[in-house]
């Protein structure tokens, strides 16, 4: 179940229908969704409009399959603290109707051949480059959408990009202010600078052994081991069973007369459609008249591909005359399919109704599929049937694994009964261990339980996947509890003397900043270390340590005849100093037109994206927001 649901979550569906929901959350900081509220269908309002149930179920549970699918193969739903999210979740379905409800009393509308192209121009509704009907259908169907639901998808997600465009589009920079930017960011600054290192010190310093037990009297209660347990447990793999599967020549022809009598009930249809669809302005009469018209005119002579192609509204077949391409059972409506089946080739329907609107369907050509041969067909179908009867050997091992984990007083009946091998685990903590298997949340979870650690049983199945599963117990147990000298003299050695070290390197680095403050001169202060000039460096300049650049870059243009001299730490905790002994100036007027502008419109953009932040937080803070 697990592996389906993120299968599911990897689809097309998923990627499309998340588009719109990623837009929003990306813009309000929330990266996901959880299970839904119960009671009310209106969990909230925003200035008297809805944010419905099924809202909160739709993203929810679309949101929910992506987190699963984001966790890998040790996805496991029970980690996901529901309340936290669903507050989360609701919180930007809240700004979300906010935004919208202020687009439509702006009047901000997005027209139908908006929405038409960019359902089209969606990657993932294409076939071999080109919009494909039966991809749309199919993608949004099992995503729980109608066309017209997922049209009003859209609509609220492109209302929201041109309400956003509007604050980027609109902000601007002065000239002035742009070349001021460029000259700050590329000025060049010439430094030198040298590192003290701390293990340098560290190791031309000592600490006593009083230091040392002084600090562990000073600190023994809370210098504490973790608890761990060391486990045992036996594993089942499905693809372990399979060397077990024999598959007869009697089943292979078996299953092939199956695939010959599927093939023979098989048939695909190229069939192309006249759509009128029941809207806000069309009713359903209207729809049924102007579609029974419509085949009044075909009946009496007229083009079925010429009327598709003015009057259908399925945007996505009518410039082809209606054409939906290949069409097998179970891809569109049962109304429809009932009817496309059951016309012969040329042969054009009556009015079909489904959710959409009314239907003319015509049967362009019938396709039968070409049955393969046994020989073509026998390799593929012992594969299968290893697998089929593997994942059945597999399930009836896990029955009986559940009921000895349960039952016996240790991992030994299991082994013997089932084969399996004891295997061990290396103590881990409530955080996990240092091998996959025990960073399983399930596993610390099944370790550390009560009926596992404080009964001696074993633990119940563990379903790592769909097709591999243990039972585990506690081979030993090591409670918390203080630490002893022994184990912890060194460690309390160690930090005393980089405490040390850090101390006599600052007061180093003091005097050493003292001294190239007065003499302008770094190398007496630098003769223990490796004094290094860098000429024009640049605020991304990478040949240098990074904190080297930020502290140089953030250090005051020197005096004349003086340097700007302070002292950063590296990422290994040394010290470094740095002096700073000018600064160039970069000249705006050296820029090309071209890419004063390109740094213009990128000021601008950001200008913009802070603007309509203000204008998001306005908009949710001045609503009037009930919360059921």
């Amino acid at each position: 179940m697990l592996q389906g649901i993120r299968d599911n979550s990897k689809g097309l569906v998923a990627k499309v229908i998340v588009g719109f929901i990623v837009l929003t959350f990306a813009m309000f900081g929330v990266d996901s969704l959880v299970s839904l509220t119960q009671g009310s269908n209106a969990p909230a309002t925003v200035n008297g409009e809805e944010i419905t149930e099924r809202d909160l179920y739709q993203a929810t549970q679309l949101q929910r399959r992506s987190i699963l699918a984001s966790m890998g193969a040790q996805a496991d739903p029970s980690s996901i603290d529901d309340n936290l999210l669903q507050s989360m979740v609701l919180d930007s379905l809240i700004e979300q109707k906010a935004l919208l409800v202020e687009a439509s009393d702006q009047d901000m509308r997005i027209s139908e051949k908006m929405i038409d192209e960019e359902i089209l121009k969606t990657a993932e509704f294409q076939v071999d480059g080109k919009f494909s009907p039966e991809q749309f259908d199919a993608a949004i169907r099992n995503a729980g959408f109608t066309r017209l639901t997922y049209r009003e998808t859209v609509r609220k997600e492109q209302l929201l990009r041109q309400q956003r465009a509007g604050y980027a589009l609109s902000s601007y920079v002065m000239p002035s202010d742009v070349k001021r930017i460029i000259e700050l960011d590329r000025q060049t600054r010439n430094i030198k600078y040298f590192a003290m290192p701390i293990e340098t010190v560290r190791s031309l310093t000592n600490v006593s052994d009083e230091e040392v037990k002084a600090a562990f009297e000073e600190q023994k209660n809370s210098l504490k081991t973790q608890e761990e347990v060391a486990l045992e447990y036996v594993e089942l793999k499905r693809e372990q069973l399979v060397g077990d599967v024999t598959i007869t020549d009697a089943e292979i022809d078996e299953q092939y007369q199956q695939i010959v009598a599927g093939f023979e009930a098989q048939e695909q249809r190229q069939a192309a459609h006249i759509l009128i669809e029941v809207n806000d302005d069309v009713s359903d009469a209207q729809a049924l008249e102007k579609i029974k018209a419509l085949k009044a005119r075909i009946d009496a002579g007229e083009d079925f591909a010429a009327l598709a192609k003015e009057f259908s509204n399925d945007f996505g077949s009518a410039d082809n005359g209606g054409d939906l391409g290949v069409v097998e059972k179970g891809t569109f409506e049962a109304s429809f399919e009932d009817a496309l089946f059951s016309l012969n080739q040329g042969d054009i329907s009556d009015a079909i109704k489904s959710e959409s609107g009314y239907h003319l369907v015509k049967v362009l050509e019938v396709e039968k599929s070409q049955v393969p041969t046994l020989a073509e067909s026998s390799d593929k179908i012992r594969a299968e049937l290893k697998v089929e009867k593997s994942e059945q050997l597999y399930l009836d091992q896990l029955e009986k694994l559940t009921d000895l984990a349960f039952i016996s007083a240790d991992l030994v009946e299991v082994s013997s009964e089932l084969g399996l091998e004891i295997k061990s685990l290396p103590a881990l903590s409530k955080v996990g261990g240092t091998d996959p298997l025990s960073q399983n949340s399930k596993v610390i979870r099944a370790a550390f339980s009560d009926e596992v650690l404080k009964d001696s049983l074993n633990s119940s199945v563990i379903e790592l996947s769909r097709e591999n599963a243990i039972v585990l117990r506690v081979k030993e147990h090591f409670p918390v509890r203080l630490k002893t000298f022994a184990e912890v003299e060194q460690q309390l050695k160690d930090e005393l003397l980089t405490d040390k070290a850090a101390k006599q390197l600052a007061q180093r680095a003091t005097s050493a900043i003292k001294e190239i403050k007065e003499t302008g001169d770094p190398a007496n202060s630098a003769a223990d270390f490796d004094l290094k000039t860098e000429l024009n460096i640049t605020r991304v300049s990478s040949n240098i340590p990074p904190q080297v650049v930020i502290k140089a870059f953030s250090l005051p243009h020197p005096a004349d005849g003086k340097v700007s001299v302070d002292t950063v730490e590296l990422a290994d905790k040394s010290l470094a100093v740095v002096i700073v002994d000018k600064v160039i100036a970069a000249k705006a007027d050296d820029i090309n037109e071209q890419e004063m502008q390109a740094i213009s419109n990128a000021l601008s953009s950001r200008l913009g994206e802070q603007a309509y932040q203000t204008f998001v937080n306005e908009v949710k803070g001045s609503a009037e927001i009930e919360r059921l």
